[in-house]
């Protein structure tokens, strides 16, 4: 499984949602949030919240977290 970092960062700020503001959201830091960036590294209990902040089809969230 290969995350679209860089589809998830163009969604979240075509939705105005920011690093901090995820972070917030998923109850780690900011600094955390970048690392799970970074390592493209999410749980699948992150993921459902993320889907609800930015908000995430279920198409979105197949490009995004489950990419080939």
């Amino acid at each position: 499984m290969e995350i679209n970092i860089d589809l998830l960062r163009r969604t979240m700020m075509y939705h105005g949602l920011t690093n901090e503001n995820a972070a917030k959201a998923l109850g780690i830091s900011r600094d955390a949030f970048q690392r799970r960036l970074r390592k493209r590294s999410f749980r699948v209990s992150e993921v459902h919240i993320l889907m609800r902040c930015i908000p995430l089809t279920k198409e979105e969230v197949g490009q995004i977290f489950f990419s080939e």
